[in-house]
């Protein structure tokens, strides 16, 4: 699961947009202060029924993307739950109460990661590969009920923060649906503006060609 991006890209937008981009202070939450009581954890291993509660959030976020993404944006239940219960990825949790609401998953061992190649992550990066310091955003996925608010722009942030605490780099993906329906190119570069001395570019990039070969050659 490598997309970073969700169905409420735009909720975030908006979030992002209105931000003052001054240097952090602190918890990046306290620039984000909600009515509701919905708060921010920090956790390492999530299982049970709180487990099963992001596990439906995730698939209500990633599962439409199946009809519109080449690449597998939505895995299986048993996947999800692994890297929950993995505690080699760090997730960021949003709580309504004590219901999970809101999910964010970064790691700094790239290994944890099937999807992508930590020996192209590190040749490229082999400074921040010294330090451990190359970090691969997962996924961030909120419940419908909280789209629209500023939870998905709260756990974005934060999960942002982490590797820029260490001094490191941050790699993820969004699918061509949403880079262009959200135009987050443009996107991910205002979320990089709330980080002092940032810089956001594209990395790589996948293109899918499709060929209709509806006869052989002729006389073949």
């Amino acid at each position: 699961m490598t997309s970073t991006s969700d169905t409420s890209t735009g909720g975030l937008r908006d979030a992002v947009a209105d931000a003052d981009g001054n240097e952090l202070q602190g918890s990046i939450l306290e620039r984000f202060p909600v009515g509701d009581p919905v708060t921010i954890t920090f956790e390492s291993v999530v299982e049970g029924t709180d487990a099963e509660r992001l596990y439906e959030a995730y698939r209500m976020n990633f599962e439409p993307l199946e009809e519109l993404a080449v690449l597998q944006q939505c895995f299986s239940r048993e996947e999800v739950l692994a890297e929950l219960s993995d505690p080699a990825i760090t997730k960021i949790v949003g709580w309504q109460g004590r219901t999970p609401v809101g999910l964010g998953m970064v790691t700094n061992y790239l290994d944890a990661v099937p999807q992508i190649s930590p020996r192209a992550l590190r040749a490229r990066y082999p400074e921040h590969a010294a330090t451990d310091s190359i970090y691969f955003g997962i996924l961030v996925a909120v419940s419908p009920e909280h789209r629209g608010m500023t939870l998905f722009n709260r756990i974005y942030l934060e999960l942002w923060n982490i590797p820029a605490t260490a001094g490191g780099v941050l790699v993820f993906d969004i699918c061509e649906f949403n880079r262009t329906a959200f135009d987050t190119d443009s996107l991910v570069q205002r979320i990089g503006s709330n980080f002092p001395g940032s810089e956001v570019g594209v990395v790589d990039r996948q293109t899918w060609y499709a060929a209709e070969l509806p006869h052989p050659i002729p006389g073949s």
